[in-house]
């Protein structure tokens, strides 16, 4: 990637989970537009995700990378973990040298290390990334003030803002951004990948729910009015692809409620293997708790718009804004976080044929317009970021 010279790199930096999202999203287009990129990431605290990493490519081949220390200790203590993370982009960027280019933080932390290595003289650009943003980051009001604090400073002194929901850049002209520089950066799907795959059979009757495993992503919900809906649906199976600190807690529940039979818990599945095993499935489930301080409300996440892409019907609950849409198209069924929603939601998807089949040609005929290719494009286009 190139910004007004031979010698102009892009760096990105990005915390991450066993999840696929935009993170590795940038990484993939840079990569197809045989870009000179640095890319680092540091694996949140509570995943299962070993070490920071930076890998360089030159022309979209990767060419190094280095890998922090592995310390299970250290992810424990999280004040330390990201200081610790901190100090390793900080040496990564240095080590490249002062060369022009443009600095791509994603999230307020990495944003804050790229305005100082920006002063500093290492990059000439500083685009701020937001796929996460909630006004209660933090249960701790210290540490949320703290959060907010940087991200006002982010806001200010970045270049560019990319935000990833309409929902945050309202929050962003209220903070005073100017619109030449507040970005709805939406999330896309690679497209490609999914119409490699073909046209699997599919069993109408799977319920898929892909998440990374905290309570707030609310699978329990399903897991909990399973053996009643089976009363109508007796061959129905749900399979749980992701892992994660909540996925002990589920496992318990399933037993519990005696349907630890009809439960799959698929673990973390490589992207390209996803987008083969979504389209054998029915329905797909994203019930987000309705906490008001859910991180989802801002978000736009990436699940939802796999699932569409992959012509499944969604249940949602009405806390990102892609819930209304799917309502209204419809796409799928909006529900509140309740479980006899739930359960007329799955019952009407999975025997009512004409209506599934509608939901699933909105989807795809929606999803056509996501080209993760087409969003970074048009984001770069509007920062000035040249390739």
């Amino acid at each position: 990637m190139q910004q007004e010279s031979k010698n102009a790199e892009i760096v990105v930096v990005g915390h991450v989970t066993e999840v696929y999202g935009p993170v590795q999203a940038l990484e993939n287009y840079l990569k197809e537009k045989k870009a000179d990129f640095l890319f680092i990431t540091v694996p949140f605290a509570y995943c299962s995700v070993e070490r920071a990493s930076a890998q360089r490519y030159i022309a979209g081949e990767k060419v190094g990378e280095s890998g922090g220390p592995r310390n299970p200790i250290v992810k424990k203590l999280y004040g330390v973990y990201y200081v610790r993370g901190a100090f390793f982009t900080l040496l990564q960027v240095m080590k490249r040298g002062r060369t022009k280019g443009v600095y791509v933080g994603i999230d307020n932390l990495n944003a804050f290390l790229g305005l100082l290595l920006k002063k500093a003289g290492f990059v000439d650009k500083v685009v701020y990334y937001v796929i996460d943003y909630t006004k209660k980051r933090f249960l701790l009001g210290m540490f949320n003030r703290l959060y907010h604090a940087i991200d006002r400073i982010c806001v200010k002194h970045a270049d560019y803002v990319w935000n990833i929901s309409s929902r945050i850049a309202v929050v962003r002209e209220s903070q005073g951004v100017p619109a030449s520089k507040n970005l709805i950066v939406p999330v896309g799907v690679e497209l490609e990948k999914i119409a490699r795959c073909g046209d699997p059979d599919r069993n109408k009757h799977i319920l898929v729910a892909v998440s990374h495993l905290t309570e707030s992503k609310g699978v329990q919900l399903i897991i909990e009015v399973l053996a009643e809906t089976k009363k109508v649906l007796p061959d129905m199976q749900i399979h749980i692809i992701g892992t994660g600190p909540y996925e002990s807690a589920l496992r318990e529940l399933a037993k519990v409620k005696k349907v630890e039979q009809d439960v799959r818990f698929l673990g973390p599945m490589a992207h390209d293997e996803l987008f083969r095993y979504l389209p054998r499935c029915g329905v797909a489930l994203a019930t987000y708790t309705e906490n008001p301080n859910n991180i989802t409300y801002y978000a736009d996440p990436t699940k939802p718009k796999e699932y569409l892409a992959c012509g499944l019907p969604v249940i949602i609950t009405r806390v990102p804004w892609i819930a209304e849409l799917i309502e209204k198209t419809p796409m799928g069924i909006a529900i509140n976080y309740d479980r006899e929603d739930l359960k007329k939601a799955i019952v009407r998807l999975m025997t009512d044929d004409s209506f599934h089949n509608a939901c699933r040609a909105n989807a795809l005929r929606y999803a056509a317009q996501l080209s993760w290719g087409d969003i970074y494009d048009r984001a770069c286009r509007m920062s000035g970021i040249a390739i």
